[in-house]
Parts: structure tokens; C-alpha cells; sequence
């Protein structure tokens, strides 16, 4: 492995175990050491917040039934002109975690989702601006978390 650029060695994809290693170099401002660590201890261990960078889905709602997209970790629903019908589909990796908000200026359009394969229920209403409800897709089912507002029918 001396002689290859991190860039010429193979790609793990998904594989990710918590004994796999990561190269660390400790103290890079002072006395630089070479350190290993293991996936399970970073994971277990993160010693800063963490951001979600990705851009936010932004749907503005019509009346008409649009669906909440599996790529990106936060939805916002702008439903200040129209209710919003949102579809969420089933995930394909578990442990997926969505968040989607009302991010409405104002009126009193509710923002209605319909999670495919909901343990908890049939729909999540959001009535008001600000209201949000975080789901997790797990063992097959979309459960809810967390939130503020929501309303689980």
C-alpha cells in the first residue's frame, strides 16, 4: 500500500464495518503523529456538532399531490398559497433519516404527508409555519422520531 495514491486504492462502497480503520494524523499542529482509529470509535465519539451541507428539497405546495425526494435528509414545504399533499416513499437504507418542515410565510394551509409503509399511522399533518416532524426508516417502516406541531393520524 507505501507505493499507491489514497486515490489508486479500492473504493469500500457501503462496506463500512465498525473495525475498519482511518488514518489520523494527531496534534497536526504541534508534534504531528501518525494514528489509526477505528469506524466504531469516530462514529461513537464525534467531538463536534454535526451540519447536514446538503441543499433542502424546497416543494411549494399546489393542492396537488408531489412527493418528498429520498435524496436529500430536509424537505421544506412552502404552503403559504395551497395545502400540500405530500407522498414520502419507502426508504431503501435503513436507519434514513428525513426531516421536513413547514416553511410557509404565513396562512393556515396545511402540509399533509403520507409516509409509504407508516408503523405509526397514515399521515403526519403539519398545520402551521414552523411546524416539522423528523421521521426514521427502519426494519421496513417510517417511524417518527422528533418534530414540533406534528400531528399523527
Amino acid at each position: 500500500m507505501a507505493d499507491k495514491k489514497v486515490t489508486q486504492l479500492t473504493d469500500l462502497g457501503n462496506g463500512l464495518d465498525t473495525a475498519d480503520l482511518f488514518h489520523v494524523i494527531d496534534d497536526p499542529s504541534g508534534t504531528p503523529i501518525n494514528k489509526k482509529i477505528s469506524a466504531e470509535d469516530i462514529f461513537n465519539n464525534v467531538p463536534t456538532w454535526i451540519a447536514l451541507k446538503q441543499t433542502a428539497q424546497t416543494i411549494t405546495a399546489s393542492g396537488s399531490a408531489q412527493a418528498a425526494d429520498l435524496l436529500t435528509a430536509v424537505t421544506l414545504i412552502d404552503a403559504t398559497s395551497a395545502i400540500g399533499t405530500i407522498s414520502l416513499a419507502a426508504a431503501t437504507t435503513d436507519g434514513q433519516i428525513k426531516t421536513i418542515l413547514n416553511s410557509s410565510t404565513g396562512g393556515t394551509n396545511a402540509v399533509t404527508i403520507t409516509p409509504g409503509n407508516f408503523k405509526q399511522g397514515t399521515t403526519v399533518t403539519l398545520n402551521a409555519p414552523g411546524e416539522s416532524v423528523t421521521m426514521m426508516y427502519k426494519s421496513s417502516f417510517w417511524y417518527v422520531i422528533s418534530g414540533e406541531g406534528h400531528v399523527v393520524a
